[in-house]
This record gives structure tokens, sequence and C-alpha cells, in this order.
């Protein structure tokens, strides 16, 4: 798959059997990708460079994502038994046979529940574009798996879901401006040497010591959960 092809994700191929290959490429592609990036990090190379991977990798799982979309939508016309007229016909065998939509299907290269997550993925459109804003807000890589358990739960959810989604908003703003502000908190000689000395006077060292410490329990508390929710993305 060529830089080009993933790069335009509104330019996606117009035919089923296209948009299958590129899905499957792209799939291929991707898993390449993550390959080189946890190579990277494990021999600690620059940041620009896992950055540029990072960029890649994304591009990438953007495109295969909208492609899922578009297969997903033009699945949904296909009537599960041959025969029945729609906007997207079956194919036909070189004997002339009406293909059924299982074997269509399992021509592309996907299985039956394969294809239900890619109609799943079509009815949900909003939910793939915010797991890719979401994605890039937090400079990781969209995933299917992601798009696929926020449809599960809209589903058990209803009404409720919208809300759903504003609390995952201001809660993840929340957290990066704590992150934010502790990131770019200088930590020098002389910065260290003026928060000792002010606990030299009448300050209570005891009680900031305990308030420091419960927010450093908070915060491994989070980087805990984020570590399994990646072990679980890594192993999907």
């Amino acid at each position: 798959m060529s830089a080009e092809l993933v790069v335009q994700n509104q330019n996606l191929p117009d035919t089923i059997e296209d948009l299958s290959k590129f899905v499957l490429i792209g799939r291929e592609k991707l898993n390449s990708v993550r390959a080189e990036i946890r190579v990277i990090d494990k021999l600690k190379l620059a940041e620009n460079v896992h950055k540029q991977k990072q960029d890649e990798a994304t591009m990438i799982a953007e495109a295969v994502l909208d492609a899922e979309v578009r297969l997903g939508e033009l699945l949904k016309k296909i009537p599960k038994k041959p025969g029945k007229r729609t906007d997207l016909e079956p194919t036909r065998t070189s004997a002339g046979r009406l293909e059924s939509k299982t074997e269509i299907v399992e021509d592309m290269g996907f299985s039956e529940d394969q294809a239900q997550r890619f109609e799943v993925m079509a009815n949900n459109r909003a939910i793939v574009e915010y797991v890719k804003a979401e994605a890039r807000e937090n400079d990781d890589i969209p995933t299917k798996k992601r798009v696929l358990d926020l449809a599960t739960r809209k589903n058990k959810g209803g009404d409720d879901f919208d809300g759903y989604f504003k609390t995952c908003t201001k809660v993840c703003n929340e957290l990066n401006k704590i992150v934010d502000i502790i990131d770019r908190f200088e930590i020098t000689d002389s910065r260290i040497n003026a928060i000792v000395e002010n606990f030299s006077g009448a300050s209570n060292a005891t009680d900031t010591i305990k308030y420091v410490e419960k927010g450093r329990d908070k915060l491994t508390t989070i980087i805990s959960e984020l570590r399994k929710a990646e072990k679980r993305a890594k192993e999907s």
C-alpha cells in the first residue's frame, strides 16, 4: 500500500472488491508499522523517530477505519439470499449462479463475524469519528476494537450515550490539564531548595507531603489502568 493511497482517506476505492483489498492490505501495513514502533520504543530511539512512525500508523488506521465503514455500508445492501434485487446485487459465478452474501464475504477474504462488525461500524459512523478524534487528542492510534466497544455501550446505554461522550471528553481534558501543569513544573536545585526552605519555617510539611502523596497515588492508579488497557489493545 503506497503512502499516497493511505493519505487520501476521502478517495477510497469505489467497488466492494477493491475496498476489501484496501482493508486487508491496510491492516497488514498497520501491523507492520506497530511492530516498528515497538522496536523503536525498545531501542529507545529518538523521539522524532517514534513520532514519525506514530503519525504514519495513525494515518493508516484512520484510512482503514474509513474503508471498513464504507465496506459495511455496501455489505448492508447485499441480501442474505441471492435473487432479491437491491442497489448492490450479489455477483454471479463463472457458471452464472448468483452468490449468496456469505459466499461474497468469504470470497473477499472475511468471515461473517468480520462482515457483521463492518456493518456495525457503518451504523455508528459518529463513533468512528469520535474514536479518531480521541486518539489524535491522546497521541494514540484509533482502533476498530475501541469503535466496537463504544458501539456496544451505546446499545446498552440508549439515550444516555451522549452524556457518556461528554463525560469522557470532560474527564480526559481535566487529566490532560493536570499532567500538563506537572510537566511544566520545573525541577531544579534552586526550586527544590526553595520548597525545602519554605518548610523550614512555620509551614506544615507533613500535611503537604500527604497531599502530594495522595495526588501521586491517584496518578499511579490512572497509569496502572492505562497499562491494562494498552495490554488489552495489543492482545486484540
